[in-house]
């Protein structure tokens, strides 16, 4: 009996260790929401745009519904002394997709004192729907895309 409570203890022990390294790989996978290519590097992000406040998707022109959602691209350059600066996009070239269609992004420019962002709208069709994205991004100052592509499951909330 002792030693099969000790067995047991140690089963728990890596099962716990297991979940804990599983845990931590789903967390870098999701976490990811850049991608860095020599100086530059393109910050991403999608949301439903239920998640916006109204005075927000108001001042940006964006209908709040449950069945749309915001893609958010902005672009930092890295100088020599490790700052960074907001830096615009000379193109952007992107599409979502999911199991039926295939739709190319269009994409409006925001500009703020400190910051240069890229919005693009585009619809949901189902609950826990599976949208691929894939982007090039030309950063002002270069002839060389940054390609962006991930995946994200989408609710209508």
């Amino acid at each position: 009996m002792l030693l099969g409570e000790q067995l047991m203890k140690i089963q728990r022990g890596l099962l716990i260790a297991l979940l804990a390294i599983s845990y931590s790989s789903v967390v870098l996978a999701v976490g990811e929401t850049s991608v860095k290519k020599g100086r530059y590097e393109v910050l991403y992000s999608v949301f439903n745009t239920t998640f916006l406040e109204p005075e927000t998707a108001k001042a940006i022109g964006v209908k709040r519904a449950k069945n749309l959602a915001l893609i958010n691209i902005s672009l930092r350059e890295y100088l020599a002394d490790g700052t960074s600066i907001p830096v615009g996009a000379k193109q952007i070239n992107a599409t979502w997709f999911n199991l039926l269609h295939k739709n190319k992004m269009a994409f409006k420019e925001v500009k703020e004192p400190d910051a240069i962002y890229y919005l693009a709208k585009f619809k949901i069709s189902n609950d826990n729907e599976k949208i691929i994205i894939e982007a090039y991004v030309t950063p002002e100052g270069s002839n060389d895309p940054i390609k962006v592509k991930f995946q994200h499951h989408f609710y209508l909330n």
